[in-house]
């Protein structure tokens, strides 16, 4: 039986439970049953090494281009595709349901579409949750050779749940809803793929270009000094007044004149000027809250929907991350005037609000008291 995880070896990603499940392996058979093949990098890279280095079944690759991953597909009847936080889509289980390989984990949040009641770890009666994962795939790693059929039928509903996510598919539906111009900005603050959000940007602009639409991208520029360390924290105060992006950006449309403006992740480098400095431009303009930065001063702790706190108030934020620490309440009381100075700014000039999961949709309109009916899902799709 072939084990398949790729993504951050971090703790967001839950990468120590992994460890622990392996490590029980060990301790019960003296050698892992099953073959494991990691993609990804992080600070359990050289905890995993250790474990690699007794044991022939741990096969660790560091970060490769997907096209490299996809090589062990055939090999591999399972995958893992684990995290701690609230993600707003799973695009790594999308992915490996496109290769036909079912997903193993918690079947909560958006991710519960895309796991099958007989993979889903929630369901085990033990306590910690390293054990669960250890005896849901000591289940299937027992049952492996009487299952076959069983594996095949998932692999083959995988395949069928990851077309309603094909590009095709979602270029469709987008186009209906955004894109009949055919001069688009698209305006985001990181320009190196360092996440889902960005990659998920270079896909769009490319996959337009394409389709013979005239596409510009706008990215922030970030400084490169040391003190972009401090600025992560407390930026916000300097954030909230972003002249030299809204300069920067007015310049671009004037001179390229789109029909389209599509902002993305604004809310951590960009915030309200931005959008406040082309609200009199004659063009649609598109919001995407691709995360929840919108709506909690700490998304990575959010891992329940219930802790986004409403209505949108000092007491409420504050209260969304519970803690007395001066610095961390001083640097929330900055997001928080930023958040409202945004949501202003949203809710006045943005014709149309999209997010990439439907359970978004309500914490959108009601966060920023937004009409239901401008708030739309336009979901990620797989990538190539």
């Amino acid at each position: 039986m072939w084990i398949l995880y790729f993504g951050r070896l971090d703790d967001e990603k839950w990468f120590g439970l992994i460890l622990d499940m392996l490590k029980n392996f060990i301790q019960e058979y003296w050698e892992i049953p099953f073959s494991f093949y990691v993609f990804g990098k992080g600070k359990y890279v050289q905890d995993l090494l250790d474990i690699a280095a007794k044991h022939n079944s741990i096969h660790f690759f560091g970060r490769q281009p997907l096209e490299t991953i996809q090589r062990y597909k055939e090999n591999c009847q399972y995958c893992l595709v684990p995290s701690t936080f609230l993600e707003t889509f799973w695009l790594t289980a999308l992915n490996w349901l496109s290769m036909w390989l079912p997903v193993i984990w918690f079947a909560k949040w958006w991710l519960k579409q895309f796991v099958p009641k007989k993979y889903d770890i929630s369901k085990s009666n033990w306590s910690n949750d390293w054990e669960r994962l250890y005896n849901k795939i000591n289940e299937l790693f027992t049952n492996y050779d009487s299952d076959k059929t069983d594996i095949e039928k998932e692999k083959k509903r995988a395949k069928n749940m990851a077309k309603k996510y094909s590009l095709e598919k979602r270029f469709e539906n987008a186009q209906e809803l955004l894109w009949k111009p055919k001069r688009i900005l698209m305006v985001t603050d990181f320009k190196s793929k360092l996440g889902g959000i960005e990659t998920y940007v270079h896909d769009v602009k490319d996959i337009l270009k394409e389709k013979w639409y005239e596409v510009k991208t706008y990215w922030s520029k970030i400084p490169k000094w040391k003190l972009w360390q401090i600025l992560k924290y407390f930026g916000l105060f300097f954030a909230m007044w972003n002249f030299v992006d809204a300069i920067r950006l007015k310049r671009v449309v004037k001179k390229f004149k789109p029909k389209v403006v599509r902002y993305h992740s604004t809310i951590r480098r960009m915030w309200w000027l931005p959008i406040k400095v082309l609200s009199s431009h004659n063009s649609k303009k598109f919001m995407m809250y691709h995360d929840l930065w919108y709506f909690h001063p700490f998304p990575s702790s959010v891992t329940q929907e219930e802790m986004i706190n409403m209505p949108t108030k000092l007491y409420n934020f504050i209260k969304s991350w519970n803690t007395k620490n001066p610095i961390k309440i001083i640097a929330i009381f900055f997001k928080y005037i930023s958040v409202c100075l945004l949501k202003k700014q949203l809710k006045k000039y943005i014709d149309k609000h999209l997010v990439p999961s439907d359970f978004l949709e309500k914490i959108v309109s009601d966060w920023y008291e937004i009409e239901p009916k401008k708030v739309q899902t336009l979901s990620h799709f797989i990538q190539k």
